[in-house]
C-alpha cells in the first residue's frame, strides 16, 4: 500500500509539473523581474529623475487628464516615492483597459512611453490576457501546490538532497540533482508564494459565496467589505476643481502616512469625490488607509474605516506575495533570487522528464509527441529569457518618440520568442546544440546591454550611476552582467554535451545503413 500510495504521487507529480511546467516557468520570470518593476521602469525611461521632487505637480497632470480624457469612470494618480520619482497617472472605465502614463513631476508633461517593469507584472498575474489568463494563471498556481507537496511526499531524502549536487555526473542525474536542491532550497518561499498568489484572486475563483450571500453583485461584497463614500453622479458639469496640494497634506497629518495613490471619481461630474491613499511600504499587509474628499470644495467628506480582521488577513497575505514592504530593497532581492531558483527548479524538472524518456526514444521529430516536448522545452526555457534581454535592447534602440513605442517593444520580445522556438524545432534532432545557442544569443545580449546604455544615454549608463551613487540604476546593468555570465555559463556547459551527442547521432546513423 506504501509503494502504491508513492508511486501515485510520483506519477502526479510528474504529470502536474509537466502540464503546467511551461506556464509557470513564464510566470516565474515574469514574477522574478517584477520584483524591480519600478525600478525596471526608471531604467526603461531616460526622463524619469533621480530624485522625488519636493512638490510634485500633480494638479498639471490632473489637467492633462481633463483634457486628454474627460469621460474616464475614475482618474487614477500615483504620486513619486523613492523607488519610481516620476508620476504615473491614467483613466479607467468599465469594458477598458487600464493603462498608465508617466509624466514630469515638475512640469507635469509625458514621458515617452515604454514597456518596462509593468509588462513583466502584468505578464505575471494575468499573461496580458485579461480574465482568462488570469485564471490560467490560478490554475496554474494550484498545479503548483499539488506538484509541491505531492514532491515533498515521494522526496523521502528530502534533507539529504539540499547537500547534493553533482554537476559533473551529466545527463538526468545532475538535471535532477539541480532540481531537487532548488526545490528545498526554495520550497517555504515557493509554498508562499504559490498560496498567496492564488489567494489574492479567490473572490474571483470562489465564487459560491459571491452568488449565494450577495446574489452575484459584486460591488456590494466590496462596499461590505471596504467601504466607502459613494455618489450618484449629477450629471452636471464640474464649476471648479480644488487644488489637490492642500487634500494631500490634509490627509499626510490625518492619515499619519506619505500619500501615493489618488483617485477621482467621476472626475467630469459635480459629483466628483477625490480620495487619498498611503503608500504599501510600511507594513507587510497593503496599507488601504484612505481620506475622502469633495472634488469641487476640498473638504473632508469621510476616513475609511480599519478593515476587519479578514480583510486585513487578506491585504497581508496579498502584500506577502508582492514584497512592496521595507524601505530597502533587501525584501526584493532575496525574492528575486528565491524566483531564479524556482525558474531553475522548473527547468531542470522540465529537463528531467525529457531525459528520462530520451532513452527510450532513439529519434524524435518536431512533429512526434516527444519531440514537441522538446521544442515546447527549448522555447520556453531558453527562448523566452533571450525575448526578455531582446526587449531591453529594443528599448534603447527604439526612438524615444515613436508612437506605440511600449507596443513596439512588445513585438520585439514576442518576435524573438518565436524565432527562437522556430531555431528549436529546426534543432530538435540536436538539442544540446539549440541550448548552447540560445544561451549564447542570451549571453551575449545580456552581456552587452550595458555597453548599448552607454552608447545611447547619457545619463543611465554605468560610468553615471556608480559615480552618483545611483544603486537602483547601476543595479539594473548589473544584474544583466551578472545574469549574461551565468547564460555564458550554461551554453559552455551545453557545449560540452554537444561532442558526445553528435557522436551518439554519428553512431545511429552508421547503425541504420548498416541495417
Amino acid at each position: 500500500m506504501k509503494n502504491s500510495f508513492t508511486q501515485s504521487m510520483a506519477w502526479l507529480h510528474t504529470w502536474s509539473g509537466l502540464i503546467i511546467g511551461w506556464l509557470l516557468f513564464v510566470i516565474f520570470v515574469g514574477g522574478t523581474i517584477a520584483c524591480f518593476d519600478a525600478e525596471l521602469d526608471r531604467w526603461t525611461r531616460p526622463g524619469v529623475p533621480a530624485q522625488v521632487p519636493a512638490q510634485a505637480n500633480l494638479d498639471a497632470v490632473m489637467q492633462r487628464l481633463e483634457r486628454e480624457d474627460p469621460s474616464a469612470h475614475v482618474w487614477y494618480l500615483y504620486a513619486p516615492h523613492s523607488r519610481y520619482p516620476a508620476i504615473k497617472a491614467g483613466g479607467w472605465d468599465v469594458g477598458r483597459e487600464f493603462t498608465t502614463h508617466s509624466y514630469d513631476p515638475r512640469s507635469g508633461d509625458k514621458l515617452p512611453d515604454s514597456a518596462g517593469g509593468d509588462f513583466f507584472f502584468t505578464l505575471h498575474y494575468d499573461l496580458h490576457a485579461g480574465t482568462i489568463g488570469m485564471y490560467l494563471v490560478g490554475l496554474a498556481g494550484m498545479m503548483m501546490l499539488l506538484a509541491m507537496v505531492t514532491g515533498v511526499i515521494i522526496h523521502r531524502r528530502i534533507f539529504k538532497d539540499f547537500f547534493t549536487f553533482r554537476p559533473r555526473a551529466g545527463g538526468q542525474r545532475a538535471w535532477l540533482d539541480g532540481h531537487n536542491l532548488t526545490g528545498v532550497l526554495g520550497l517555504p518561499f515557493h509554498l508562499m508564494i504559490a498560496y498567496t498568489g492564488v489567494a489574492i484572486f479567490v473572490s474571483s475563483y470562489m465564487l459560491a459565496g459571491l452568488h449565494l450571500v450577495y446574489k452575484g453583485d459584486i460591488e456590494a461584497f466590496f462596499d461590505e467589505l471596504a467601504p466607502h463614500p459613494h455618489r450618484e453622479e449629477m450629471h452636471q458639469p464640474v464649476p471648479q476643481r480644488a487644488p489637490l496640494a492642500p487634500m494631500l497634506a490634509d490627509a499626510r497629518e490625518r492619515l499619519g502616512g506619505e500619500p501615493w495613490l489618488i483617485s477621482v471619481e467621476h472626475p467630469d461630474d459635480a459629483s466628483t469625490v477625490v480620495s487619498v491613499g498611503l503608500d504599501h511600504s510600511r507594513h507587510v499587509a497593503w496599507n488601504h488607509r484612505t481620506a475622502y474628499y469633495d472634488g469641487i470644495t476640498g473638504e473632508l467628506m469621510a476616513e475609511g474605516p480599519e478593515p476587519g480582521a479578514a480583510y486585513h488577513t487578506y491585504q497581508f497575505l496579498g502584500g506577502l506575495h508582492m514584497a512592496q514592504f521595507g524601505a530597502g530593497s533587501l525584501y526584493r532581492w532575496l525574492y528575486f533570487l528565491l524566483g531564479l531558483a524556482g525558474c531553475v527548479m522548473l527547468a531542470s524538472g522540465l529537463q528531467v522528464w525529457l531525459e528520462k524518456r530520451g532513452k527510450r526514444v532513439a529519434e524524435a521529430s518536431a512533429l512526434s509527441g516527444y519531440g514537441l516536448v522538446k521544442v515546447l522545452n527549448l522555447g520556453v526555457v531558453a527562448g523566452m529569457p533571450l525575448a526578455s534581454a531582446a526587449m531591453l535592447w529594443a528599448n534603447r534602440l527604439i526612438p524615444m518618440d515613436l508612437a506605440g513605442r511600449a507596443s513596439w517593444e512588445i513585438r520585439a520580445f514576442c518576435a524573438v520568442w518565436i524565432l527562437a522556438t522556430l531555431w528549436a524545432m529546426l534543432r530538435v534532432r540536436t538539442p544540446a546544440r539549440a541550448w548552447r545557442e540560445l544561451f549564447a544569443a542570451t549571453a551575449l545580449l545580456l552581456c552587452g546591454l550595458p555597453v548599448l546604455n552607454l552608447l545611447t544615454t547619457s545619463d543611465r549608463h554605468l560610468g553615471v550611476t556608480l559615480a552618483n551613487g545611483d544603486w537602483a540604476m547601476a543595479a539594473v546593468d548589473l544584474t544583466a552582467l551578472a545574469l549574461g555570465v551565468l547564460f555564458g555559463v550554461a551554453a559552455w556547459r551545453a557545449g560540452r554535451a554537444t561532442a558526445p551527442a553528435r557522436q551518439r547521432a554519428s553512431a545511429l546513423r552508421t547503425l541504420e545503413e548498416a541495417q
